[in-house]
């Protein structure tokens, strides 16, 4: 749920950086630390590990601000087409 309501907003609106960190952030501290607040060392593994496909041993979440940035480019694509 926490990266499905972004996305389906993504797909229309840009979101500036601060916000996307912000729900990576709340995302981290859903999966390590449940409500606690979070430092580096208390993350098991790093964030670029875990948004990393399941196939090169990541957990497949979304990094969101690069996935925000595919859908925007997706628009134009389709509306250059």
């Amino acid at each position: 749920v926490l990266t499905a309501m972004p996305t389906f907003a993504l797909t229309a609106l840009r979101f500036p950086a601060k916000l996307l960190k912000e729900i990576d952030k709340c995302r981290r501290r859903f999966l390590w630390g449940h409500d606690q607040e979070l430092s580096g060392g208390s993350c098991k593994v790093s964030w670029g590990r875990v948004c990393s496909p399941v196939e090169h041993g990541g957990l497949g979440i979304l990094d969101l601000t690069k996935f925000s940035r595919a859908l925007r480019l997706r628009w134009l694509w389709y509306a250059w087409k």
